[in-house]
């Protein structure tokens, strides 16, 4: 062989290696490379964001877009991640099927690398997201879709804790027998599987576990509404002492007053939500007893530490935001958190299949330090439920919130249907995704 033909082949295969390598990439800028996955430049990386501002479900989320922000203002400040600032498209579901429109238009219009869809009516848009190759980290709370096989890039905001129903943590059971509770009522909103399947697993399978009795189930409950005077005449003539309410506040006081003012005599009222300061800011906290328990599913601020302190430091700094948070400003700083997390382990390179190797590759995320457990992203754990669950409970005292259990988290196990246990235990998921719309964000 002669030495120009050595060199043509050397040259040639050197070619070949360099096309290999940066297959995927194109060149902007002196020397910068980017992905040629949409939404990524030279110095930024664009990020879509839904959630309900307005709407049925706003009372829980209509800060969740703020503490999204902040987190990111946050980060940007320090310079963003790998050299590229981030930017974040929020839209407004409206608490409605506008948030499979609000996917299309991120994805086709906006041409966003990534959505984070924080809203009950993401089950309408992942179907999309996933046949267009875009990542989404989910609330988590809106469907069982998170453990399907082929949904490795649909990713729960919740890590392996996502609701299923005829599955359920006997946690709420737990600290209505601590607080003397013999029998369960447990009302749902009829339009949310979330909601009406929490229901439902807790007065039977949650009650079960902790040899309480079920003696009341109203899941067909219409969102939002006040007049629940059935509702109330239902639980009193049950007998029930022990009620679980995954509603919105709204809904959640309406029943716990009308049992007050008919004199029904309860030793425990769980409400998923109401942890926050409008609540305090509100007269209804005047009345509220303590055997009225409300959930804090992330670190309540009381407790003070590290994670607080930066949490409430960044919600005041860039949003504006003081106080106690509620449910959607713990849950939008968190899975901006986690997005961001994704993003720093995807590279200076990043692609779409790099992000969910990213966060999946985190395992046990923390949570930004909020959870009171980590929370399990990982492929090894996909499909999977995690058998005991965690979170704080509070009640109001003196204007304030007090975190019982002397500011410790109570722990439940996985209860339900033993052959869905079995099913979940194995990673093999695969329970049918809800059709019937949600319509809120209880936890």
């Amino acid at each position: 062989m002669t030495h120009g033909r050595k060199f043509r082949l050397r040259a040639l295969t050197g070619l070949v290696i360099a096309g290999v390598a940066t297959a995927g990439l194109v060149t902007t800028g002196a020397g910068a490379q980017t992905s040629t996955d949409p939404g990524v430049t030279a110095k930024t990386v664009k990020i879509g964001y839904i959630s309900s501002q307005t709407g049925v479900a706003s009372p829980t989320h209509k800060n969740a877009h703020k503490s999204c922000q902040a987190r990111v203002d946050a980060q940007n400040a320090k310079g963003g991640v790998n050299g590229r600032k981030i930017e974040i498209t929020a839209i407004d579901d409206t608490s409605s099927a506008a948030n499979l429109t609000a996917a299309q238009d991120l994805v086709q219009n906006r041409k966003v690398f990534a959505v984070i869809d924080n809203s009950a009516f993401a089950f309408l848009a992942w179907r999309f997201l996933k046949d267009n190759s875009v990542p989404m980290i989910g609330g988590g709370f809106d469907g069982s879709y998170y453990y399907n096989k082929g949904n490795e890039s649909i990713i729960s905001g919740l890590g392996s804790g996502t609701p299923v129903p005829g599955l359920t943590y006997d946690t709420v059971t737990r600290v209505m027998k601590q607080m003397g509770a013999t029998k369960v009522a447990a009302v749902g909103y009829g339009a949310s599987p979330s909601s009406s399947e929490s229901a439902k697993a807790t007065e039977t399978f949650g009650a079960d576990a902790q040899g309480l009795k079920g003696v009341y189930l109203n899941n067909t409950l219409q969102f939002g509404g006040t007049d629940v005077g059935p509702v109330v005449l239902g639980i009193k003539n049950s007998g029930a002492d022990g009620l679980y309410l995954p509603l919105d506040s709204d809904t959640n006081f309406a029943i716990v007053q009308g049992l007050q003012q008919n004199g029904v005599k309860m030793k425990a009222n769980i409400l998923a939500t109401g942890y926050s300061q409008d609540l305090l800011n509100q007269p209804i906290a005047q009345t509220i007893q303590p055997t009225d328990v409300m959930f804090s599913a992330y670190r309540p601020v009381e407790l003070g530490g590290p994670a607080i302190k930066t949490f409430q430091a960044n919600l005041k700094k860039y949003a504006g935001i003081t106080g106690v948070p509620d449910y959607g400003g713990y849950t939008g700083y968190i899975v901006c958190d986690m997005m961001i997390k994704g993003l720093q382990a995807a590279g200076k390179t990043p692609t779409r299949q790099g992000f969910v190797d990213g966060v999946r590759g985190l395992g046990q995320y923390d949570g930004a330090g909020l959870t009171c457990a980590p929370i399990d992203v990982s492929l090894a754990s996909f499909g999977k439920v995690t058998k005991t669950s965690c979170t704080w409970f509070v009640t109001v005292k003196n204007g304030k919130f007090n975190v019982l259990n002397k500011g410790k988290p109570e722990t439940g196990k996985l209860v339900g249907d033993p052959a869905l246990i079995a099913q979940y235990e194995t990673s093999a998921g695969g329970v049918a995704t809800p059709t019937a719309a949600p319509t809120t964000a209880a936890p």
